[in-house]
């Protein structure tokens, strides 16, 4: 049962590490093509209303999910985000018709694949995530990430309603999370918690340099790691953004340090 858990735990921590690091390519892109989703990257007031957004959308969510017993609302749901996403990121190098058709295909193949889907949605978290790195600075993701890592944690230890999210959505098969099954163990990691470590690793790059960046990208990783290695001795529901932000905020001022001590540019 040891081995099977951390089989699963060992595929999604290699999944995250895979968006994380091709998320940096994709939040490139964006950069070199001077794409943004705000007028002033500098505001602060850009993590409120992000924060303000996710908090809306959660509330609505808890309430569909109680009072709604179908799934297709919710599949249609993650198709738009799909959509959506994968639109964005042919844009950068199609035209319209081309991008439209290509961004169908991939909603097709999810509903006809089943199989696909978390590789699906793990390319949506990427162009996300990319597109907010791309369109923020620094200090307004810092923020950000911070006060959703605090809300993540009393939205699975207080409130427990993300527990309750996380569940239904299960339930209906239309989940934002991208899951790991063998046998009978199963390890879920909500697409948010690929999202918003790679916003903060792409404004990193935007900013400062490959240098920093991968070392925040990979103190990411840590920390998934060490929530993974906890899980595997104690099952339960875990707040997945805390440790992920504090392992990459602790290697992000690690690869400043050397970056500083080595005197490359910034």
């Amino acid at each position: 049962m040891v081995f099977t858990i951390r089989f699963v735990a060992l595929q999604l921590l290699a999944a995250f590490f895979a968006v994380q690091f091709l998320g940096l390519v994709v939040g490139s892109l964006f950069i070199s093509a001077g794409i943004q989703t705000v007028e002033d990257p500098a505001d602060v007031g850009n993590a409120l209303q992000l924060l303000a957004g996710i908090l809306i959308t959660t509330g609505i969510l808890l309430v569909v999910l109680y009072f709604y017993k179908g799934s297709v609302l919710l599949k249609g749901l993650e198709a738009l985000m799909m959509f959506t996403a994968s639109g964005l990121f042919f844009s950068l190098f199609f035209n319209e018709l081309l991008t439209l058709g290509l961004a169908l295909i991939l909603v097709g193949i999810r509903f006809a694949y089943e199989p696909f889907r978390p590789f699906l949605l793990m390319f949506a978290t990427m162009v996300v995530g990319g597109l907010l790195g791309a369109s923020l600075d620094v200090l307004p993701v810092l923020l950000f990430v911070v006060l959703i890592s605090a809300y993540d944690f009393a939205a699975v230890f207080l409130t427990k309603h993300m527990v309750f999210l996380a569940e239904r959505m299960s339930e209906k098969k239309a989940s934002m999370t991208v899951n790991f099954k063998h046998k009978k163990e199963q390890v879920m990691l909500g697409s948010g918690d690929f999202v918003v470590p790679l916003v903060l690793s792409v404004s990193l790059l935007h900013h400062f340099g490959v240098f920093v960046a991968v070392f925040a990208a990979a103190g990411a990783g840590l920390g998934l790691g060490s929530l993974l290695w906890l899980m595997e001795r104690k099952r339960g529901y875990y707040p997945g953004l805390p440790p992920i932000i504090f392992g990459e905020l602790l290697l992000t001022a690690v690869g400043f340090g050397i970056k500083m001590i080595l005197s490359l540019p910034m």
